[in-house]
């Protein structure tokens, strides 16, 4: 017997698709599931793996994002973060 898992149903609109997208998501992913296993096995093999390992196009354009926001940032606050200085 499988049991529903409890809601509530004012919040049926805003945390229903929530709660269903795991399930009409699941096997449709980009990407090659067995690539990305065999690439994570094979980084445990070598001598410096990298602390954090980016899978796929995806994953590579959000990390490339978040890094030009950072630099963006960095750039645009550089004197203040400098004038604190001695």
């Amino acid at each position: 017997m499988q049991v529903e898992p409890a809601s509530i149903a004012d919040y049926a609109d805003g945390a229903g698709p929530v709660r269903e997208a795991p399930a009409k998501n699941d096997g449709h992913q980009p990407g090659d599931p067995l690539k990305a296993a065999k690439a994570i096995v094979d980084i445990t093999e070598v001598a410096e793996p990298p602390l954090r390992l980016q899978l796929g196009a995806d994953a590579i354009e959000r990390v490339e994002a978040k890094l030009d926001l950072v630099r963006s940032e960095l750039d645009r606050w550089r004197q203040v973060a400098l004038s604190t200085g001695l």
